[in-house]
């Protein structure tokens, strides 16, 4: 069955160019002109993944992102012209998995929404857990849930999936286009551009003082390690 994906955006001309683009991928596109009626179709059609607008009538992008979090778990990827980093967190603070910028090239698009589809549609291994910072952190693959001191964290699929990456590899220093890549398997300049957000938001989740990470550190022009002492 083709994958069906909800565009959710106020432009007719995008609209219209992202439907083709959606269709000459095998993707079958489902459209929304007001964030109100892209939830409710989330609802009627159940895709399998959302590209939306933040700027978009009446409520708006962010609402619409609350929205669809509390209804379902499915991959929800900002396409939007805002290109502030604080929009970029924002938008994962409201649950979104991805934030792509407006230009955008159609193979990073793609590659994106292969990427989050693959991701959702991958079975998990029962029993297969992890346990660090001296039991303090405990992640369960197959669940795709992660404690911290017992209390259960609200992570995105993206974070996650890095998360889990970054302690599998603990002690050592991660590249970014490397962790980039074995996390979200994108190989795009534009993705390790924008995975400072991801980071960010993940320190304000698991950090006692994001501002001086203890678990996750920046190593300056190279990537990213995960602190497991």
């Amino acid at each position: 069955m083709q994958p069906k994906i909800l565009v959710v955006d106020d432009d007719v001309t995008l609209i219209k160019s992202l439907e083709k683009i959606l269709l000459t991928a095998r993707y079958v596109p489902i459209v929304a002109y007001t964030a109100e009626t892209g939830v409710k179709r989330l609802v009627s059609h159940k895709p399998d993944l959302v590209l939306l607008d933040v700027m978009i009538p009446a409520m708006g992008g962010w609402e619409a992102c609350r929205q669809m979090r509390q209804v379902s778990d499915l991959p929800i990827i900002f396409l939007t012209a805002l290109d502030h980093v604080d929009n970029v967190v924002k938008g994962l603070e409201m649950g979104a998995d991805d934030y792509i910028v407006k230009p955008f090239e159609k193979a990073e698009l793609l590659a994106r929404i292969k990427a989050h589809l693959r991701r959702g549609s991958a079975p998990g291994q029962p029993g297969n857990e992890m346990s660090v910072c001296r039991g303090q952190l405990s992640i369960n693959l197959a669940a795709h849930e992660v404690r911290l001191r017992g209390a259960l964290l609200d992570l995105t699929p993206r974070e996650f999936d890095l998360l889990v990456t970054l302690v599998r590899r603990a002690g050592q220093v991660v590249p970014t286009a490397e962790l980039v890549k074995s996390a979200w398997g994108m190989l795009d300049p534009g993705a390790s551009d924008n995975i400072k957000p991801y980071i960010h938001y993940l320190r304000k989740k698991l950090e006692t003082d994001p501002a001086t990470p203890r678990w996750i550190q920046t190593v300056r022009g190279v990537g990213y390690r995960f602190n497991d002492e």
